[in-house]
């Protein structure tokens, strides 16, 4: 029967700064004698300390993400040592002048203090940082509708209003049904864009999170992308089947990157998908095809934040992507593969166990 494996965590590395700044206290207690002086003097440490404990208890109700923790963590441990130090110069600058200076006291305080200032500020700042990145985030999705609102749902419409209009305007004909099934198409394009951009806005809108296990819901997506598009042949390289908490849309997300490199790519051409587990720990699967490469414009649109041309809902299918990853705490890269075509890259945190 083998243990579960103890995971790290945030709030462990604040409660083990308070329990040091506590410790720093207890000692300065200890060496310096039994006076009220001292006794005060451990008590206040003390009670920062405790300060930066309770901190550690609430941290995991926090509205900042995993990683923004961690910074808010090293944040608290850079400002600690900043303290101590100046604690250091001062205590050297009167040693140099002839006078007396409790050297225990004023590191032991210092720490404490700016554990204290420095956990306190540090989640304050990243949670303010985190907010600013959400609202950066949510404009560019408000762009991106208003873009294709603009763009792609005016030009369908009025090429499908177009031929109806011929339709009305003539006697039926040999032609008619060209007509028809030319606006058919467009408004099958339209309603199409309209729903990825509906399911765009549903992804920014949910905020619940699923396990899945990545080997698995890959070969489901790749039996039912070879099921649609039976000319293509899609290779895998599995190393490991990492377990992963995200967004519900994962299956979706995996889906639209499998389908992009499948319908967008000659039937002679490669397309590999990989699963592997990178150095941090995080899972990461890449879609590898050796085609003509994604459009120059579409990975614009999602690297850049100024407008750029979107005029296929290839785009949105990508964004579909991005979007699914981005509130998975994830990264989701676009890379030239070697010697031609394209690399579809999602590195997504690995789940935390029972």
């Amino acid at each position: 029967m083998s243990l579960p494996r103890l995971r790290i965590r945030p709030q462990h590395g604040v409660c083990a700064l308070g329990a040091l700044c506590f410790g720093l206290g207890l000692a300065h207690l200890a060496t310096e004698g039994e006076g009220l002086g001292t006794g005060l003097e451990a008590f206040v440490i003390c009670g920062i300390a405790l300060l930066v404990v309770a901190t550690a208890y609430k941290l995991p109700n926090r509205p900042i993400s995993r990683s923004g923790k961690w910074r808010a963590l090293r944040l608290a441990v850079t400002v600690a040592g900043s303290f101590a130090l100046l604690a250091f110069a001062v205590w050297l600058i009167w040693a140099v002048e002839g006078q007396e200076g409790e050297l225990s006291f004023l590191l032991a305080f210092a720490t404490a203090l700016g554990s204290a200032v420095g956990i306190r500020g540090g989640l304050y700042a990243v949670e303010a940082d985190e907010r600013l990145s959400e609202a950066r985030d949510l404009t560019k999705l408000l762009t991106i509708n208003q873009r294709v609102l603009r763009h792609n749902l005016r030009n369908e419409l009025c090429v499908a209003l177009g031929n109806l209009d011929r339709i009305e305007r003539r006697d039926h004909g040999p032609e008619t049904a060209e007509d028809v099934r030319t606006a058919r198409t467009h408004l099958n394009g339209l309603l199409e864009t309209t729903d990825r951009t509906r399911e765009i806005v549903s992804i920014w809108n949910t905020d619940q999170r699923e396990t899945f296990r990545l080997r698995e819901l890959l070969e489901e997506r790749i039996d039912a992308v070879a099921a649609a598009s039976p000319d293509v042949s899609i290779g895998t390289e599995f190393d490991g089947d990492p377990r992963v908490s995200s967004h519900p849309a994962l299956p979706t997300a995996i889906e639209e990157a499998l389908r992009n490199a499948a319908e967008h790519t000659p039937t002679d051409v490669a397309v590999t998908v990989t699963l592997r587990t990178d150095r941090t720990g995080a899972a990461v699967v890449e879609v590898a095809d050796t085609g003509a490469g994604i459009p120059g414009y579409e990975v614009d649109a999602i690297e850049g934040s100024a407008e750029t041309a979107l005029v296929h809902t290839q785009g949105l299918g990508l964004w579909i992507i991005y979007w699914t990853v981005e509130t998975s705490d994830g990264t989701f890269e676009l890379l030239e593969n070697e010697p031609t075509g394209t690399v579809l890259r999602i590195t997504l945190p690995t789940a935390e166990e029972a």
